[in-house]
């Protein structure tokens, strides 16, 4: 028996949707992601680094002693300054078993540099939490 054309077209319009509300989905992951970095910015700015871990995923915080994550801050801070301004330059989302992993990259403007930052978060119902930093600029490397 012949499938009639307009269950063929039943078929497409369901994958179809699945397949836009997984972008949806992707999307909204990026742009919780975006706000988590705004966020970190402006604790970054405000010197406030033992929050930032406090809100950071178990994972990062496994990986990393507090005393070490704000050593860091504190460095990058003293180096680079207050971040002025930030423009996203990549970004991937992923859906595992875990969650959703959004990777964030920004070339960053400081009061006394510019950075490249890489951010990995840990995406949650409508909160990203933190799970891997990283930051690079010629400002940073000591001799």
């Amino acid at each position: 028996m012949k499938d009639k054309p307009s269950s063929k077209i039943a078929l497409l319009l369901i994958a179809a949707g699945l397949a836009l509300s997984g972008a949806c989905s992707l999307t909204k992951g990026k742009e919780i992601g975006e706000r988590a970095v705004a966020q970190f910015h402006d604790q970054f700015n405000a010197g406030q680094y033992h929050e930032i871990y406090g809100q950071a995923d178990g994972g990062f915080r496994k990986a990393t002693a507090e005393a070490d994550a704000v050593a860091l801050f504190e460095g990058v801070r003293r180096k680079l300054g207050a971040v002025t301004n930030s423009v996203q330059t990549g970004w991937r989302v992923n859906a595992t078993n875990a969650g959703t992993v959004v990777a964030l990259q920004y070339d960053t403007e400081f009061t006394q540099g510019k950075a490249t930052e890489q951010f990995v978060l840990m995406v949650s119902g409508e909160s990203a939490r933190l799970y891997n930093y990283n930051v690079n600029s010629p400002l940073l490397i000591t001799r």
